[in-house]
């Protein structure tokens, strides 16, 4: 967390003794805590005696009681300005934005065993991702497939896309849908093909071996993780 300031270096000759910011967090009803921000180019200051006073500290709860966590909308401070024999004072409110998304949980199946002769087994895939600027500003959620033996992607190295349309839409004719149950829940669902040995069309053949996928979720602001 970064927080600065630009503070006067003096009050009607009352010579600036400290600077200390209240953070409340997101709510006026919390007990504030106490930082103190610095003008010596420490602790996130960049230039010494510029009259920004500034403070960089890690969220967590060894620094202060009023971390951030999933949180969205507005955080409030209390910026004072200690003059000797006077304190000025100001407070503040801005709204946390554009935080990156954040996977939650996969549920896939570990091991998956193709099935035998002309047939077509579905495996579902399943992400639950959390975005602090609400679900409905994750843009996509999907995952790619790397064969580890053969060194090389799967789907032609495309992203394999899922879906939180609660089974809503069509993906292969005639009547197979994502397999996701509930639609805008924040769970994005795909059902994996999986071709049995004995279809004989390249395009409906399924590879054996170990694959590595890797999952990834951006933001309608261009956020990814």
């Amino acid at each position: 967390m970064f927080i600065s300031t630009k503070v006067q270096p003096d009050l009607d000759g009352r010579i600036l003794d400290k600077v200390i910011v209240e953070w409340f967090g997101t709510s006026l009803e919390n007990t504030p805590d106490s930082l103190t921000l610095f003008d010596d180019g420490t602790n996130g200051d960049i230039l010494s005696n510029d009259d920004y006073y500034t403070l960089k500290v890690r969220n967590d709860s060894l620094n202060f009681k009023n971390t951030l966590g999933d949180d969205s909308g507005s955080v409030h401070i209390n910026v004072l300005a200690m003059y000797i024999g006077e304190t000025a004072n100001e407070q503040s409110s801005f709204r946390i934005g554009n935080i990156i998304p954040r996977i939650i949980n996969v549920q896939a199946d570990t091991l998956i065993t193709r099935p035998i002769g002309a047939t077509l087994s579905l495996h579902i895939v399943s992400a639950t991702v959390f975005d602090a600027d609400g679900l409905d500003n994750i843009r996509w959620v999907g995952f790619t497939s790397y064969h580890i033996k053969g060194d090389s992607m799967m789907n032609d190295g495309n992203y394999i896309y899922l879906y939180d349309d609660g089974s809503s839409n069509v993906i292969y004719l005639p009547d197979i849908t994502s397999g996701d149950e509930v639609s805008g829940d924040g769970t994005y669902s795909f059902k994996i093909p999986v071709f049995g040995s004995g279809n004989t069309d390249p395009n409906y053949q399924t590879k054996t071996g170990t694959f590595r996928w890797d999952f990834i979720a951006q933001d309608k602001n261009e956020n990814i993780v």
